[in-house]
């Protein structure tokens, strides 16, 4: 796998280098979830993040192409796993992967190639994906697709997250349809799925000629389907995946149950307890809005927000940087929860951890731990939030620096 040096990742394609010479502004006012943008080749920065070359030194990577990286299509159809995964003996014990050799038949007869999660293998494609989570503050992967002439994969659907595709080589037509599914969160599933979609997409709105360099932005819902009209056609497609409103109920549940009172068992609502059932239920509801208003449930959301974006880390060996130690010290610590909140308190002292909360219950139960490792662990705190978490500690007796024989 290649590697990327810190100045690599500086000059990686970033967001705005991929809409470019549409600005950030513009695409979030004008098209950011509302309408599909094809952006021409006139960008030549975008063809060369993939090509077949490439492609071909990615699938030698053995231990990448798991069942659920690859998968291949013929006509439409999903290829059974087992006419060209084996059964492989590691030390971690047995795992299925694609067997090379097998996958080369099937592509060879013309199957569509579905390569996912290239963005762990690929650096200039994970860099891009990096930008993307950070820009929409979501969840981004990269999935490759190689196909041929006239043989199309996958049917009309729509996706449940925002698409960025760049053409890498050849042509492919992709057809977007004038209906859209509102604001979907998974994909239709039932026995006659396909029908109901091919049922209601309606007329081809858009239609759009990929070539190399291209980019395509389809927001999530829109119904499409595409056809490599090359011999050959390469791409990758980029989903984005922010988080949606089911998010404030797994956060509100971890919330609540610190509240005795939404612990307690519910009144009997079968009977004469109706009443009481009800005004119960309308108690609880006035404590939820109340987590929910809160200022520190925006912040844990803010924060479960961040933990999306992946971090891109340049390794520099053989250089060895010097590690700022701490150890704990003896002093007592209270830790108090209160409503979407922990604070600390410590010798007379106490502290609002806000997004450090996490990290500092994390810190009390070290022996000892370097500022570095803390930042690794909390990838989603900035430099600046963990050295004041760090600062502030040792400010209070908490902990202290110190030059541990190595």
């Amino acid at each position: 796998m290649d590697t990327f040096s810190p100045a690599e990742y500086l000059r990686a394609m970033r967001f705005e280098d991929l809409i470019a010479p549409v600005s950030t502004e513009e695409f979030l006012r004008d098209w950011y979830g509302k309408r599909p943008l094809h952006i021409d080749a006139e960008n030549a920065g975008r063809r060369g993040l993939l090509d077949w070359n490439k492609l071909n030194e990615l699938l030698g990577l053995p231990s990448h192409w798991t069942e659920a990286n690859i998968k291949l299509f013929f006509k439409g159809v999903p290829v059974n796993g087992d006419l060209y995964l084996d059964s492989v003996e590691t030390l971690g014990g047995t795992v299925r992967r694609a067997n090379a050799a097998k996958l080369d038949v099937f592509l060879q007869m013309g199957a569509t190639l579905l390569a996912g999660a290239v963005h762990e293998i690929s650096p200039p494609v994970r860099a891009l994906a990096v930008s993307l989570a950070e820009q929409f503050a979501g969840r981004a992967e990269a999935n490759v697709y190689g196909s041929f002439k006239g043989i199309q994969a996958l049917a009309s659907h729509f996706d449940v997250h925002e698409v960025f595709a760049v053409q890498c080589e050849g042509e492919k037509v992709w057809n977007l349809y004038e209906n859209r599914a509102n604001a979907p969160i998974e994909a239709l599933r039932a026995d006659r799925a396909q029908a109901v979609m091919d049922a209601s997409k309606g007329r081809v709105a858009m239609q759009v000629r990929m070539r190399p360099g291209d980019l395509l932005y389809i927001p999530r819902g829109f119904c499409h389907d595409a056809l490599a009209s090359a011999e050959a056609s390469l791409h990758v497609t980029f989903s984005v995946t922010p988080l949606d409103g089911r998010a404030l109920f797994r956060m509100l549940e971890e919330e609540a149950i610190l509240d005795p009172a939404f612990r307690e068992y519910l009144p009997d609502g079968r009977g004469s307890d109706a009443l009481d059932l009800a005004e119960h239920l309308t108690s609880l509801g006035e404590r939820m809005i109340r987590i929910l208003a809160s200022r520190g449930f925006a912040t844990r959301l803010a924060d479960k927000q961040r933990q999306l974006i992946d971090r891109n880390v340049a390794l520099t060996l053989p250089e060895r940087r010097k590690l700022d130690f701490y150890a704990r010290t003896q002093q007592p610590v209270e830790l108090r929860h209160e409503p979407c909140e922990l604070l600390l308190s410590s010798a007379g002292r106490s502290l609002s951890l806000g997004s450090a909360a996490r990290a500092a219950e994390w810190i009390l139960d070290q022996a000892g731990f370097s500022s570095q490792q803390l930042a690794a662990t909390f990838p989603y705190l900035g430099d600046a939030e963990v050295a004041d978490l760090v600062r502030r500690l040792e400010e209070m007796g908490i902990i202290f620096a110190y030059e541990p024989e190595m």
